[in-house]
């Protein structure tokens, strides 16, 4: 034990305030030596100094009072270890995160560039196996994801080994609009396989679109898709009609690695050939 303090000089010797002192007593991390019995008054052991120095120091690295308290009550070190590094990898997602809004900040100091290419692109009908859903946009990477893993089953199960395929998404002006509409998954249907329960087998009709290929994954795709809007609507004729994308660079092991996204906007036919550069 050391000497006994008041709460003045514990606060002076700890950088916590009397308003942090009493309520980090109410709470139970860290209590008064003694309190006197007739005044009130509370009084702190010097012993505790590093104790509140901890507590400190921890709250202004944002670990949560349970955490504190558990760090505190244990004499575990490995114990101590584990919520220590648990609360370093929650601050590392967070800088990430940080680090991710400032980039995107930035780059929405420049105004949208116009893309350097973007292909106009025959689509001839398509055979396709595709699960289909109205959900909310809330809920979109769930769905995403559940329905690309079914139809990743249904095709390695039709082809007997798991099989790289390049799947798509169809999604109607109302998800955009309302964030809420029909969305649906789809891959190329295998030659000579019937589509399995839950699967549904239908046809694409010919279609022209403008496309713009997103690099990378799906971060920033908004801006690519205000690109491509903003090329169609000055230099082509839009349509209406629903919004496909192609996920390119899954391999038969990891569907959902992509490396870029095809975004193809449906446009009013306006060539005779099929493919043209612009």
């Amino acid at each position: 034990m050391g000497a006994q303090v008041s709460i003045g000089d514990f606060a002076v010797m700890t950088s916590l305030s009397r308003k942090a002192l009493r309520h980090y007593h109410d709470i139970g991390i860290l209590e008064p030596a003694h309190i006197d019995p007739y005044t009130g008054y509370r009084f702190y052991d010097t012993s505790q100094v590093d104790h509140a120095h901890i507590i400190r120091r921890f709250r202004s690295l944002g670990m949560s009072i349970p955490d504190i308290k558990a760090l505190l009550s244990t004499d575990d070190a490995g114990a101590r270890t584990d919520i220590i590094t648990t609360h370093l990898e929650q601050m590392e997602a967070q800088l990430q995160q940080t680090r991710d809004t400032v980039g995107a900040l930035r780059e929405l100091l420049s105004p949208v560039s116009t893309p350097a290419s973007v292909t106009v692109r025959h689509e001839p009908e398509l055979a396709v196996w595709s699960v289909s859903a109205t959900i909310d946009v809330s809920a979109i990477d769930d769905w995403f994801m559940a329905s690309l893993q079914t139809l990743h089953q249904a095709i390695a199960t039709a082809t007997g080994t798991p099989t790289a395929v390049v799947p798509g998404g169809l999604y109607e002006r109302g998800l955009f609009l309302e964030q809420h509409g029909s969305a649906t998954m789809f891959v190329a249907a295998p030659p000579s396989a019937d589509a399995p329960e839950g699967i549904h087998a239908e046809v694409f009709p010919k279609a022209e679109f403008a496309v713009l290929t997103h690099p990378g994954g799906h971060d920033g795709i908004d801006r690519s898709y205000a690109a491509l809007g903003i090329y169609v609507n000055e230099h082509l004729i839009s349509s209406q009609g629903p919004i496909r994308e192609h996920y390119l660079g899954g391999t038969a092991t990891d569907p959902g690695r992509f490396t870029a996204t095809e975004i193809c906007w449906p446009i009013f036919n306006t060539i005779a050939s099929p493919e043209r550069q612009q």
